[in-house]
């Protein structure tokens, strides 16, 4: 498995879990209520999977090797998706400070919680897409196979503090019993990373 489809696969649980965060946001908007299984978990995977596990591979290894390769940092693709993953960030920390009031029925919060949900999830289907389909075709072409070896050994051992090995196997069964909660179909939330742009 080269070290870009590692990453794509990872990509896949995230589109996932975006799917159903999306399905959450419009039952709250029918009943009124927010499930709490649900944003608890959802805001928990943003945090500990897509952010502490996989944006981690990208801006520790990842990113790294291309700009040794010549990629510039501060323009281009990666600056670009580094912006972007600080305002995943931002997003991610409204919706924490805004949830437990969300839940206990504070309407100013829910719309807070909603909002920024929503805001993530379209940021991170088009972030997933430029990646799939501009940044990671590059690094397929840049870097050779010794370096995507080197990178999928590193991988392995780019374990969050407070994690272990199992860590990404346990975030992804999560999404699993969410998609079934939801009925959201995996293979069609993983075809939203195929759509990219290139704003």
């Amino acid at each position: 498995m080269s070290a870009t489809t590692a990453l794509r696969r990872e990509h896949d649980h995230i589109l996932s879990m975006i799917a159903c965060l999306r399905a959450a946001c419009a039952a709250a908007k029918t009943t009124g209520s927010l499930d709490e299984e649900t944003f608890r978990a959802g805001i928990d995977f943003i945090r500990g999977y897509a952010d502490e596990w996989h944006h981690a591979k990208e801006e520790n290894h990842l990113f790294p090797a291309l700009i040794a390769d010549g990629m510039p940092r501060d323009g281009g693709p990666i600056a670009v998706m580094l912006h972007e993953h600080g305002l995943g960030r931002t997003y991610a920390k409204q919706i924490a400070s805004q949830l437990d009031g969300a839940i206990s029925g504070d309407e100013t919060a829910r719309a807070a919680v909603l909002r920024n949900t929503l805001a993530y999830a379209d940021l991170l289907t088009g972030h997933i897409g430029k990646e799939n389909g501009i940044l990671f075709t590059m690094a397929d072409q840049m870097l050779t196979p010794e370096t995507q070896a080197v990178l999928e050994r590193n991988y392995e051992n780019a374990i969050p503090a407070g994690a272990d090995a199992n860590t990404g196997t346990r975030y992804e069964e999560v999404v699993a019993a969410l998609c079934r909660k939801w009925n959201v179909d995996p293979q069609a939330a993983a075809g939203l990373g195929t759509n990219f742009a290139c704003s």
